[in-house]
């Protein structure tokens, strides 16, 4: 199972919107909702999320364990059982027309993938491998306030939210900073010592994400948005 970064634009309207009802603002990011059924297949990945079969792979992949035989049976009996629901619900919406893209409306900028390369990118503009140093560019990718608790959890942990203010001085440190310098000097062993998922980038790969990172974030503040952060 990858982790992967992501980050979205909202306005503060919708943060509010999402603070006070979380489960609307998983939906929002991990699927959209599909006509004819309300929660679309974002139902079905809360459901897989909440199986405790599913939770208990997530604790030891975190551990970097391995699943038992017996384990990895039941994991894959769950996703079995939620793949005939998805067929059967594809099946009910053959016949509904379809709903206008999700995107529709939505700047190009408003929402990134980082992939694989978001742990890497927060080592090099923090130098920690876990959580924010309190710092903008600490903020940048794994910042912000939890949203939600438990029952927001996309896959590794609710998503975290940046103010508008917090975007931007994250916006302005990230114009400030030496990327071409710092992406020719970062130290892939000292990344992988420190337990960074992927570790191994180029310096050409993380200029490039680093680029995305600081066009998405100078978009943002110069919209007035807020940024919602999360692992999936």
């Amino acid at each position: 199972m990858s982790m992967i970064g992501k980050l979205r634009q909202v306005s503060e309207i919708d943060l509010a919107k999402y603070k006070k009802n979380p489960k609307e603002m998983v939906r929002a990011l991990t699927g959209a909702q599909l006509p004819g059924d309300p929660a679309g297949f974002a139902t079905l990945r809360e459901t897989l999320q909440q199986s405790p079969v599913v939770k208990k792979m997530i604790e030891l992949r975190q551990q970097q364990k391995v699943l038992s035989p017996q384990e990895q049976a039941e994991v894959q009996q769950e996703m079995l059982k939620l793949m005939k629901q998805a067929v059967q619900m594809q099946k009910g919406l053959a016949k509904v027309p379809p709903a206008e893209p999700q995107s529709a409306g939505r700047a190009a900028n408003d929402e990134l993938d980082l992939h694989k390369s978001w742990h890497c990118l927060h080592f090099m503009l923090s130098g920690k491998a876990e959580g924010s140093d309190g710092t903008p560019l600490g903020d940048a990718i794994l910042g912000g306030e939890e949203i939600g608790g438990d029952d927001a959890d996309t896959g590794y942990g609710p998503p975290r939210a940046l103010s508008p203010s917090q975007v931007r001085n994250v916006a302005a440190a990230l114009a400030e900073f030496p990327i071409d310098k710092m992406a020719q000097e970062f130290d892939s062993a000292a990344a992988d010592k420190a337990g960074i998922y992927v570790a191994r980038h180029g310096a050409e790969e993380l200029a490039e994400y680093f680029g995305q990172l600081r066009s998405f974030y100078n978009d943002a503040a110069h919209q007035g948005n807020a940024v919602l952060l999360w692992i999936e």
